[in-house]
């Protein structure tokens, strides 16, 4: 039996509401998302929850790999699962109007986002510096840019503080006091060391909450630091020397080539023009030379070669006459 104060599980057909690659499931109040309807549909990639009352995504939401835009704004979401970086393909991401403080490091995985909205979020002043205002287009997508880049460069030592900041936002108010409270009544003086350390953790963990607060913008950059700038001047340096290496054997290829044509041309017109001094001298200077030549000349193809070479010679002694006669005989 329910009980009277628990809200009711809105149940929706997720077939009705899927067209072609959308399921559009906005304003369905929806407690619960249907991880396992919607995955079922495999040709789907953008998905909309917007106007629900989602307060969280669950436990299965990173088995939805194929979506490429996904629409969350105007609900209460209070945190992201830490697998969320599962959903790779992701490009658009919109999670305006929510409750979210923070953001999972596994952010770093979406390389492909190019959309951030986080516009109404009541989000800690570090994170607020990474993703901006987000109130134009631009500005989303630049802090698309920033978080990827920002959760990419993260140390583990970071992530660790940001996992028991997660931990101690999501423990109810109270709880921690109430319990050391009730060890102090009970316990004298034994009592009251076993209570000091619940305080102590709590301590600790806001030490080092705040810590990564405060560290989230300058840790990065530092990771990255004098390593990253010898890493970069060390992959600038070989690219130049590959390119260079392109160039000279392009160049190398260019000249090869360009020699080999010019080569060629000459020896072409070397030999056209011997070719036209031996014909001009066999034909019109000494013709018995030619008259041996035709003898060497096999039967069925002898006619055929003194017609087209008297046409030829024809043609270059009119020629030659037209060359010679001055243009007022013409």
């Amino acid at each position: 039996m329910p009980k009277p104060g628990d809200k009711a599980k809105v149940k929706v057909n997720v077939k009705e509401r899927v067209v072609d690659e959308t399921c559009d499931l906005s304003l369905s109040e929806l407690s619960e998302i249907p991880v396992r309807e919607i995955a079922s549909f495999k040709r789907v990639t953008v998905l909309d929850l917007s106007s629900n009352r989602l307060v969280n995504l669950g436990k299965n939401f990173s088995i939805l790999t194929r979506l490429v835009r996904l629409d969350l704004s105007k609900n209460q979401i209070k945190f992201l699962p830490e697998d969320f970086g599962q959903l790779e393909q992701l490009r658009h991401l919109d999670l305006y109007n929510n409750c979210l403080e923070h953001l999972p490091i596994s952010f770093g995985q979406l390389r492909r986002l190019r959309y951030l909205d986080l516009k109404g979020n009541p989000l800690t002043p570090a994170w607020e510096k990474i993703v901006g205002c987000c109130s134009t287009q631009k500005d989303c997508q630049q802090a698309a840019k920033n978080t990827v880049s920002i959760c990419a460069n993260y140390k583990p030592e970071f992530i660790e503080r940001e996992r028991l900041a997660a931990q101690e936002s999501q423990k109810m108010p109270g709880s921690g006091d109430s319990s050391a409270t009730a060890v102090q009544t009970n316990g004298g003086a034994a009592g009251g060391k076993k209570s000091t350390k619940p305080n102590n953790k709590k301590a600790k963990a806001k030490k080092l909450a705040g810590g990564g607060d405060n560290e989230l913008t300058i840790k990065p950059v530092n990771a990255v630091g004098s390593a990253g700038t010898a890493s970069a001047l060390g992959s600038k340096s070989t690219q130049k020397n590959n390119q260079k290496k392109k160039n000279s054997k392009g160049d190398s290829w260019l000249n090869l080539l360009s020699r080999a044509a010019l080569s060629s041309l000459v020896s072409f017109l070397v030999l056209f023009i011997i070719n036209l001094l031996i014909i001009y001298l066999i034909m019109f200077k000494n013709p018995d030379i030619a008259d041996k030549l035709v003898e060497y000349i096999p039967h069925q193809y002898r006619d055929w070669i003194l017609t087209k070479t008297e046409i030829f010679r024809l043609r270059v002694t009119d020629w030659i006459s037209e060359f010679r006669t001055p243009p007022e005989e013409h």
